[in-house]
C-alpha cells in the first residue's frame, strides 16, 4: 500500500471538510433569521401533531399565525379549551371559549348491509367509492376500507368486526382529518358533534325508507317513533332521518329505547359509560336503561 497517497487522499479529504465548514459556518451567520421567542413559546404549546385540523401545514406555522394575530388563540382545534388557555396565558392576552367536539358516525351497517357487486380492489374506500359509488347498495353507508382509521393523526378510531369505524372518545380531539378524507362526507356519514352529544343516530340514509330498509337492516326508517318519546322535544324525522338537536337532548335514552332498529345509541363524554360499548347496540347495550342513562348524565 502506498502510504505517501493514502495521506495525501486524508489530507485532502480533511482540507475540503475544514473549507466546507468554514462555508457553512459564514453562510448560516450571513443567512441567519431571527424567530419571535413568542412563535417558539407558543409552538411549544401546541400538541406537535401537525394534523392540519387548522388549515396550516404545521403547528409551528400555526404559532406565527397567532402571534403575528392572523388567527384566534383557539386556532388549535385539536388541542381544545386547554391549549387555547395556555396560548392566551403566554400572549398574555384575554382567553377565549373553544367549543369542543368529538366525531360520530352516522352509520350502523358495516359487513350487514346489502352488497352491490363484489368489490376485490384497492382497500381504499376513496378507492371503492370512485366504482360507480362503492360496492354497498346503501349510498349514504360506510364502505368500511379504513381510510379515516389510518388518517387519524390521535390513533382515536379503529375498525371493529362489523367493519366500521368506532370512535376512541378519550383520544379524539375533533381534529376532523378523518372527516376530512371521507368520501361520505358530502352526504354526513362522519359528523363533528359537540363532545358531550348524548345520543348519536347510526344512519344517514336519505332513500325511501323502505328502499333502505332492503338495503340495510340497522337503518333508520322514519318512524317517528324517537320523536313522540322524546321529553325535550330534541329529536325530529327531517328529510326521511332521525336528527337530534344536541343542544335540547337531556340524554335521557327515551329515543334509544323506543328505536324499533337500534339504530340510536347512546354517546358523548356525558355519560359515564364507555360508550365503545353502546356502539350498535341501541336499547340492547349492556345494562341499558331510560333511569340509568338519566342518572350517569346528571351524575
Amino acid at each position: 500500500m502506498d502510504l505517501v497517497f493514502v495521506g495525501k487522499a486524508i489530507g485532502a479529504l480533511s482540507l475540503l471538510g475544514l473549507i466546507s465548514s468554514a462555508v457553512l459556518s459564514t453562510a448560516a451567520r450571513r443567512f441567519h433569521v431571527e424567530v419571535d421567542a413568542r412563535v417558539e413559546r407558543i409552538a411549544g404549546i401546541l400538541p406537535g401533531s401537525n394534523c392540519g385540523a387548522c388549515g396550516r401545514p404545521s403547528c409551528f406555522a400555526t404559532a406565527e399565525a397567532i402571534v403575528d394575530g392572523s388567527v384566534p388563540v383557539s386556532a388549535c382545534i385539536a388541542g381544545g379549551q386547554d391549549v387555547a388557555d395556555a396560548v392566551a396565558e403566554a400572549l398574555g392576552v384575554e382567553a377565549c371559549e373553544v367549543t369542543a367536539v368529538v366525531v360520530a358516525r352516522h352509520c350502523g351497517g358495516g359487513r350487514h348491509a346489502a352488497r352491490a357487486y363484489s368489490y376485490d380492489g384497492i382497500a381504499s374506500c376513496a378507492t371503492a367509492a370512485k366504482l360507480a359509488g362503492g360496492p354497498l347498495v346503501c349510498a349514504w353507508g360506510c364502505l368500511g376500507f379504513g381510510d379515516c382509521v389510518r388518517a387519524c393523526p390521535f390513533d382515536a378510531l379503529a375498525l371493529d368486526e362489523r367493519g366500521l369505524p368506532v370512535v376512541v372518545l378519550d383520544r379524539c380531539t375533533g381534529c376532523g382529518v378523518c372527516v376530512s378524507v371521507c368520501p361520505r362526507t358530502p352526504v354526513g356519514l362522519l359528523e363533528l358533534v359537540p363532545e358531550r352529544a348524548r345520543v348519536v343516530v347510526r344512519c344517514s340514509a336519505r332513500s325511501r325508507p323502505k328502499d333502505r330498509k332492503a338495503a340495510c337492516g340497522a337503518c333508520c326508517i322514519a318512524c317517528k317513533r324517537c320523536e313522540k318519546a322524546c321529553p325535550a322535544d330534541a329529536i325530529h324525522v327531517i328529510d326521511g332521518i332521525a336528527v337530534v338537536d344536541h343542544q335540547r337532548c337531556t340524554g335521557c335514552g327515551a329515543c334509544v329505547e323506543v328505536c324499533p332498529q337500534q339504530c340510536i345509541d347512546v354517546y358523548g363524554r356525558g355519560h359515564a359509560a364507555d360508550p365503545r360499548d353502546f356502539d350498535g347496540k341501541g336499547k340492547a347495550a349492556p345494562g341499558f336503561s331510560v333511569e340509568r342513562t338519566a342518572t350517569a348524565v346528571e351524575e
